[in-house]
């Protein structure tokens, strides 16, 4: 057996190394395989981090889930410094000049598709803290590659608003991203995504922006603001528990196990 076909084989195992994505070497990702589950394509569940970047930790968190439900799940790594030095918070708003880190995030999952039996047409999304941002706004311009998302402690939302820029609004989404109608479009034109908002009972630390907000009062005000939009957004708030971003994955994984077949 060659050398080659030896590290090929590595790959294919339950727990890759950090693949470089191929259509911009500069971001990567991680997955975990299940190596018992049904034929055909896999579900797919893509999980986002937050500003410590601990990717592969949180793909390691959901190897349980992964192999209950027999899902493949996918963790990118936006790392610190694209597209300009020392940059940290660009990944949860989409976009920095050039870069479109949800297009990124969508090559990703094209790539890991056409290497694994994973679907790719549409997948879970959870993120927590800067990676819930990123959830909850990629949800917005991407709502027909969702099966549902999960957005944990996020401390800062985007409203649905067209008088506000974004990130705060949706003002000027078709000039930023080219998406006319993000969520697809009023209600009820288009089917309602699901959408769950979590976050722990203490995370009450004040944030510097919005100046005095916390994250729990965020997660609050994001899912009363979805409801009243009429999306079928529900709120759970995790008893005891501040900001940590891998206590709060029971609370997303059971949301998300009820849109997987079977849940």
């Amino acid at each position: 057996m060659s050398l080659a076909v030896r590290h090929t084989q590595r790959l294919e195992r339950r727990r890759t190394p950090f693949l470089a994505c191929r259509a911009d070497p500069r971001f990567s990702y991680c997955l975990y395989v299940p190596p018992r589950a049904p034929a055909g394509p896999r579900p797919l569940l893509v999980v986002v981090h937050g500003d410590r970047r601990t990717a592969e930790r949180y793909r390691d968190a959901l190897t349980d889930f992964a192999d209950t439900h027999g899902c493949v799940v996918l963790a990118p790594l936006f790392p610190v410094g694209v597209p300009e030095p020392e940059d940290v918070l660009s990944y949860k708003r989409l976009r920095r000049r050039d870069v479109r880190f949800d297009l990124v995030l969508l090559r990703m999952v094209e790539e890991a598709a056409a290497r694994w039996p994973v679907r790719s047409d549409r997948f879970l999304l959870h993120g927590y803290s800067g990676g819930g941002q990123f959830a909850l706004r990629f949800s917005y311009l991407h709502p027909e590659r969702l099966v549902g998302v999960s957005v944990g402690a996020p401390s800062s939302i985007t409203r649905l608003d067209p008088a506000l820029p974004w990130p705060a609004g949706i003002a000027d989404v078709g000039e930023k991203f080219g998406v006319a109608h993000p969520l697809g479009g009023p209600l009820p034109l288009r089917p309602p995504l699901p959408v769950h908002v979590t976050v722990g009972e203490l995370d009450t630390r004040p944030l510097r922006r919005p100046l005095g907000a916390t994250r729990l009062g965020q997660a609050l005000a994001l899912h009363q603001h979805l409801v009243e939009r009429g999306l079928p957004a529900t709120l759970e708030v995790v008893p005891g528990l501040a900001h940590n971003g891998f206590a709060l994955l029971p609370a997303a994984t059971r949301f998300l196990s009820t849109l997987l077949p079977g849940g």
